[in-house]
């Protein structure tokens, strides 16, 4: 038996019968199609939601805060630690950063609102003391003038960066740097104008809410926010990114022991470990989207399932039509293995041009969906190779019976077979 005459004589199976064979394939194309097109899109689905959450910035990232010592522990009744609290203060940031290991950057941050006057206006703002690094990793950009110079952040100069909105909406003709705000008694030169770094063909961005209020703020030096802001120079939070995920343990451990050796052993340092919160969250929809995929794959299994069905109906009619041919075959030689195997591989083959043509619908799909909804998907092998599996098992499955029919038909009954 040649592959290649099987493989013809399915081809003209196909053309005998036009429209009855593309009915019997229909559904296995629209099958393989589904199949591919859905597992493709959950794949996509999953690269966004990763993507989206590694532009928040969180990876590896950890959060340090002042925190009242738990008061319910024996130890710090007896010590009476509680006494020695006191806060992160900007002294403690340098301190950290002067000695901590194995980190991608590290700054502080205050966040405060302050009645100001813009034109003889009362208005709050919404004060942010950071570092340039903030910018950076936020994905925000100066969009007018420009950020922070060395000797600002130093030495906490009177200046500030407002947000494009904010900007909008004190000087809505334009012309912010340069101009003045006053804090109280203090005025603080516009030098910047901040803006949030969009991506016009991704389909989800990161925190709206974040950014809508980061766009809504005016920031300034920490070290200016530090001394005007707070008493004795006091800071709200330390951000701390660790180089890898497996270090942020030992990052975290080191920064807390630098600060209880400057607070006299106090537990007064609180800890929240942004990365595991990540990491969790990415857990959750891998485990949602793998979940999501068998159901998608179980539903457009359907059509392929449909698909057998019709061609398991077709094979079997076939048999009768070709009745004069099994016997010739026979007569000249052919055992009962080659018809079976005969009819199992044209099965086969049948599924599979299906399955072909129905990745070629699938291609089309997924090329217009991503078109549509400005998503870029990636190249559907895992989906292709997902739903071609299908359709030869099917093939298979199909052809099974129809092909040990044929394989038991005695051969002088098959040549004088009439219908």
């Amino acid at each position: 038996m040649k592959y290649s005459e099987v493989f013809v004589s399915g081809i003209k199976s196909i053309l005998s019968h036009k429209l009855r064979s593309f009915l019997t394939l229909a559904g296995i194309m629209i099958g393989v199609a589904a199949v591919t097109t859905m597992f493709s899109s959950v794949e996509a689905m999953k690269n966004l939601i990763e993507e989206t959450i590694s532009s928040l910035g969180y990876d590896n990232v950890i959060v340090l805060y002042s925190k009242y010592p738990d008061t319910s522990n024996d130890k710090l009744k007896k010590y009476n630690t509680v006494k020695r609290f006191q806060q992160i203060n900007y002294s403690d940031y340098e301190a950290l950063k002067g000695n901590l290991d194995n980190i991608q950057y590290i700054y502080p941050t205050i966040d405060d609102q302050r009645n100001t006057i813009i034109n003889g206006k009362k208005s709050q703002i919404r004060l942010k003391g950071v570092h340039n690094t903030f910018f950076v990793e936020k994905n925000y950009f100066i969009a007018d003038g420009r950020d922070f110079n060395i000797i600002e952040s130093q030495n906490g100069e009177n200046v500030c960066v407002l947000g494009q909105t904010l900007s909008s909406k004190l000087f809505p003709k334009g012309n912010a740097i340069g101009q003045y705000i006053s804090i109280g008694d203090i005025r603080i030169k516009i030098i910047g104008v901040v803006d949030y770094k969009s991506n016009e063909s991704s389909f989800a961005q990161g925190n709206e809410w974040e950014r809508r209020l980061a766009l809504e703020s005016c920031y300034v030096p920490t070290r200016f926010a530090a001394k005007y802001l707070r008493p004795t120079m006091n800071i709200d939070v330390i951000w701390i990114k660790a180089n890898e995920a497996e270090l942020v343990g030992d990052v975290y451990n080191s920064a807390v022991q630098i600060l209880r050796s400057r607070h006299n052993m106090a537990d007064d340092v609180g800890m929240k470990d942004i990365s595991s919160v990540m990491l969790e969250v990415r857990q959750q929809v891998d485990e949602f989207l793998k979940n999501w995929n068998i159901i998608l794959l179980a539903i457009s299994s359907i059509s392929l399932f449909t698909g057998g069905i019709g061609l398991f109906s077709i094979l079997l009619i076939s048999i009768t039509e070709r009745m004069k041919e099994i016997g010739i075959r026979k007569s000249i030689g052919a055992k009962n293995r080659d018809i079976f195997s005969y009819f199992l591989f044209e099965s086969i083959i049948l599924a599979l041009i299906g399955g072909i043509v129905g990745s070629g619908l699938a291609l089309l799909l997924i090329g217009a969906l991503s078109s549509a909804l400005k998503v870029d998907v990636s190249f559907p092998i895992m989906g292709i190779t997902v739903g071609l599996s299908f359709a030869i098992i099917v093939g298979l499955v199909s052809g099974f019976y129809p092909a040990y029919k044929a394989s038991k038909i005695d051969p002088i009954k098959a040549i004088f077979y009439t219908e």
